[in-house]
């Protein structure tokens, strides 16, 4: 019989550690969701008996809130923000890595400042300037938002694929008679699939979990911004807070389950070429 290790044993034991702790708030928001918020005070931790669907139906028809179209502001966010900011950041990189001149290095300095910048410091002047314009809850104003705030880790990520890519391949869709937006999407894109879906994951899941930003500078409602609406100055209805958090959560944890091998295969390769 095989031998098992004191090291292997420990190991496992630290993993199933881990694994309970990651899984401890996913199973808090789950049983809450089917128990009242005088339950839910009294005992957190309890299974729901009996459960309750209340919470949900709250949630699903409350006339005050529109679910639906938070779902509808979150999802054209997620989708237009993350598919405009890789298309900008993808041509900026691919000039920069090829392109040896002073204003593809002043490119690459300016985009790695972006990176250094932290996101929260430019809500004041971004509230203000948007007010003054009257651009607030504007959602395609508020996508772009999310681009620029996004753009400084794409171009990051797309600038170290592309370099490793070989000069030959463009060289010879040259002879064959290409452009440089052909061999840009033709030839490059193919063959950074790898850091498209590790950008893809990244900014994505920020798009979609970010709650300040839709709820100052945009004042638009996701469904992110639909917990707040639950949480009360002076009381919180609690088993409307987890009805929501599971509602944010629910559309990630069945993305992840339908493209398990993409999510890992795009996290591995960011983290190996990057």
């Amino acid at each position: 019989m095989k031998k098992v290790k004191a090291d292997d044993i420990i190991l496992k034991v630290i993993l199933l550690l881990l694994a309970a702790v990651v899984a401890l708030p996913l199973y808090i928001t789950v049983v809450n969701i089917f128990k009242p918020t005088a339950q839910i005070s009294a005992y957190p931790m309890a299974l729901p008996i009996p459960p309750t669907l209340d919470n949900i139906v709250k949630v699903l028809t409350d006339p005050n809130v529109n679910v639906w179209k938070m779902y509808l502001n979150s999802i054209l966010i997620t989708v237009f923000g993350s598919a405009i900011c890789m298309f900008i950041s993808s041509l900026a990189a691919y000039y920069i890595a090829r392109e040896e001149n002073r204003l593809s290095g002043f490119l690459y300095i300016y985009f790695l400042f972006g990176l250094m910048v932290p996101y929260v410091i430019v809500y004041v002047p971004l509230v203000t300037m948007f007010n003054k314009l009257g651009l607030t809850g504007n959602l395609p104003t508020l996508i772009m938002v999310f681009v620029s705030g996004s753009i400084s880790f794409s171009v990051f990520m797309y600038h170290g694929f592309i370099k490793g890519i070989s000069r030959e391949l463009e060289e010879a869709a040259i002879i064959d008679g290409a452009g440089a937006f052909a061999i840009y999407y033709k030839v490059v894109m193919p063959l950074v699939k790898p850091c498209t879906t590790t950008i893809a994951i990244f900014i994505g899941l920020s798009m979609w979990n970010d709650f300040l930003t839709p709820l100052l500078i945009g004042q638009v409602k996701t469904i992110t911004v639909g917990i707040y609406t639950a949480i009360g100055p002076f009381a919180s209805d609690w088993g409307t807070v987890f009805a929501y958090v599971m509602l944010a959560s629910f559309p990630i944890i069945v993305a992840y389950l339908l493209a398990q091998k993409q999510f890992i295969s795009g996290l591995t390769a960011g983290a190996l070429k990057g």
